[in-house]
């Protein structure tokens, strides 16, 4: 891989980390890098499949977009599954 496209791997994989925490109900995570590894991660193993659609700097870019999309996913199902919603009422506690 050349610098060049580890650069563009990783400014689009922090852009698209944005981009896909924001739109799913939750929030960001407080840990910056969390927000671009998860996708680059995603993007990394989205372009070892077969090649597709147009590239842009080395990167497939419909690789580049479900890739991240699914491993922003993958990480807020984790994250749903470890930490369960905090419950709204208190619950009535008889003494």
């Amino acid at each position: 891989m050349e610098f060049g496209t580890f650069l563009l791997m990783l400014a689009l994989s922090y852009g698209f980390g944005v981009l896909w925490y924001d739109l799913l109900p939750g929030r960001l995570p407080e840990k910056v890098w969390r927000v671009a590894a998860y996708p680059f991660l995603g993007i990394w193993i989205a372009e070892q499949l077969p090649a597709f659609g147009p590239s842009f700097g080395g990167l497939h870019l419909v690789h580049t977009v479900i890739g991240s999309l699914v491993a922003v996913i993958v990480d807020w199902v984790i994250n749903q599954a470890r930490r369960p919603a905090v419950v709204q009422q208190f619950e009535a506690r008889t003494a």
